[in-house]
């Protein structure tokens, strides 16, 4: 699906500071493709699984957002965008980066990655089929600080409640 054929039905968050120890098998691969297992100990990614990345706190999320919007606060939310925005959300995460690392499936034509976003959650319908866990898309970028930054996106109609195949629950 293209993120720009479903404006206003698209969401991102953006990760600073991430344990760089939990990044290790991917940051020591060389450069270009390379397939990851659909698995913990591959460094493939999961948005609901990974460790890398910080745990939503349920109901507290809700909380969270509320406080968010009136203390203008930046504790970390999905953020509801069009493919625009979320395309000028990433060119500036990357933007003086020493190194990017795209997570998704390979471009049948030329160099490049498509399905850069979350690949489980789908509701009933065409994109179900294609749901599994340890195979999310993102973009980390290792800044020129030294930290790591990941890019995560999807469609609103994805949940990150999923069963051991990538389904709702």
């Amino acid at each position: 699906m293209d993120v720009n054929e479903v404006n206003g039905q698209f969401q991102y968050q953006i990760f600073n500071n991430l344990d760089l120890s939990l990044f290790t098998t991917v940051s020591a691969l060389l450069d270009g493709w390379h397939h990851l297992d659909s698995n913990p100990t591959s460094d493939a990614v999961d948005y609901a699984r990974s460790p890398i990345f910080p745990k939503p706190l349920g109901c507290l999320a809700v909380l969270w957002g509320f406080i968010n919007s009136i203390f203008q606060t930046n504790i970390q939310t999905w953020t509801n965008v069009t493919g625009n925005e979320a395309g000028v959300a990433l060119v500036a995460m990357v933007t003086g980066s020493k190194k990017v690392y795209a997570f998704g499936a390979p471009s049948t034509t030329g160099l490049g990655v498509h399905d850069v976003h979350c690949i489980q959650g789908d509701p009933p319908g065409p994109h179900q089929a294609d749901d599994g866990i340890w195979q999310d898309g993102s973009v980390f970028a290792l800044k020129a600080d030294g930290t790591l930054s990941a890019y995560l996106g999807k469609f609103t109609t994805q949940t990150l409640n999923t069963n051991n195949q990538g389904l709702p629950a």
